[in-house]
């Protein structure tokens, strides 16, 4: 443990040196505690500065990494669609070379019962063995083609599977790399902000970051000012809406449920044309959703859930297996670190397959807050006050990193993206 945190006191120096440290002693004669002494040589601000960096970056690899979470779950439900297909290919076409040989061996010793070899129970089958019969008795010769289009499907079946998966290796291996630099960077931030018990540092990174936030504010407003702009022209274009009204989206749980992958069905073959298997689909690509203006849930009391060093991207609406979207964020922090209540009000532990341990939060504020992937619970279900501790971070249920998804639901109903208010107060 020691050796880690020298790793880290080095990078931190050099780091430093690079915004204007005058003099840097050699590494190996300080331990952590000198790293902080080395670093108050340093102005407020340019500590303050420093912090803000590494959080950026760490932000930085934790959205690269949540894009990569979400591209592995489509690719473990395309994978099984693929393999799914794959296997009612192999198995229709070892069926044909089956019934074929049969037939071949019956006409060489003259056997007359090959029109009894059909599939019962199902007429489609039966209807396509029927087609195969006729191919093989030379009564439909100019069909041996589908028999070959069958061969190349199988073909394209088995490429398919090898593609994706050599791609989920890939992302596998994104994935793990990932998590070890925002573990490295998390740690750094976490001796970094050893600084700002320093009142004069705290008020420096405070400014700092209020003016982040207010440029970021700004350009969030500018943003949607643009889509409201190109809404507004693209409107006479559209067919107005009934009454006035407006779409509206229904009501979701606070506790995301399982939604099963769909495979691709095949399409219903002819009666005279061996089956041909449905074609894969093209792997599709992580498409963001389309934004609304940026919603900061505020009020008295709005504290971060993650009480300790954190990194997070914005990910809402990214697509998940079954259909589903994501309707989070994800905070990654290392494993133990305490979560709090973001407002007072009454939680309840429970847990599920997919977010393991976890807490929602029916918040004084009249909102519902939920937290998922826990470690822990701290405590059992009660009334809680702000910023009180109710559990630690984990990686239960469906993940592999340890991490809290948040999610905000106004009023208890449907889930908002919950990035711009925790980028408000975290």
């Amino acid at each position: 443990m020691q050796l880690q945190h020298f790793s880290n006191g080095g990078l931190l120096f050099r780091r430093l040196y690079r915004i204007g440290v005058a003099t840097i002693v050699t590494a190996s004669l300080f331990s952590i505690g000198s790293v902080a002494l080395a670093a108050s040589n340093l102005t407020s601000e340019q500590v303050a500065t420093e912090i803000i960096r590494v959080q950026d970056k760490a932000d930085t690899v934790a959205q690269r990494w949540a894009e990569a979470q979400l591209r592995s779950e489509e690719l473990t439900a395309q994978l099984a669609a693929a393999e799914d297909r794959l296997a009612a290919t192999t198995a229709q076409y070892s069926q044909i070379e089956a019934v074929l040989s049969q037939i071949a061996i019956n006409r060489f010793t003259g056997s007359s019962n090959t029109t009894m070899l059909v599939v019962l129970g199902d007429p489609v089958k039966e209807q396509q063995m029927d087609a195969l019969l006729s191919i093989a008795l030379d009564q439909g010769s100019t069909d041996l083609d589908q028999v070959d289009a069958l061969r190349g499907d199988l073909d394209k079946d088995r490429e398919r599977v090898g593609a994706l998966r050599s791609e989920n290796e890939r992302v596998t291996e994104q994935l793990a790399s990932s998590q070890l630099e925002i573990e490295e960077h998390l740690s750094e931030l976490a001796t970094l902000r050893e600084q700002l018990k320093d009142e004069e540092v705290k008020r420096a990174y405070e400014a700092q970051m209020a003016k982040k936030r207010s440029d970021l504010a700004a350009q969030q407003a500018e943003a949607a000012a643009a889509e409201a702009a190109v809404a507004a022209q693209a409107a006479p274009l559209a067919a107005p809406l009934r009454g006035g009204g407006t779409p509206t989206t229904a009501a979701t749980p606070a506790t995301p449920s399982a939604q099963p992958a769909q495979n691709p069905t095949a399409p219903t073959p002819p009666a005279i044309s061996a089956p041909e298997p449905a074609q894969p689909d093209p792997a599709p690509t992580l498409q963001p959703a389309p934004r609304p203006a940026a919603v900061v849930v505020s009020g008295g009391g709005w504290v971060c859930p993650v009480a300790g060093p954190t990194a997070f991207g914005d990910t809402w609406g990214a697509p998940r297996s079954g259909g589903r979207k994501h309707q989070g964020v994800d905070m990654m922090s290392p494993a133990g670190t305490p979560l709090v209540a973001v407002v007072a009000g009454s939680v309840t532990m429970r847990t599920n397959r997919l977010g393991g341990n976890v807490v929602s939060l029916a918040g004084s504020d009249g909102n519902g807050y939920y937290y998922a992937h826990l470690s822990a619970w701290e405590g059992g279900s009660r009334s809680v006050s702000a910023g009180e501790v109710i559990g630690y971070v984990g990686s239960t249920g469906n993940t592999t990193a340890n991490h809290l998804h948040f999610e905000i639901h106004p009023g208890g109903g449907a889930a908002i993206n919950p990035y711009p208010t925790v980028r408000q107060n975290c």
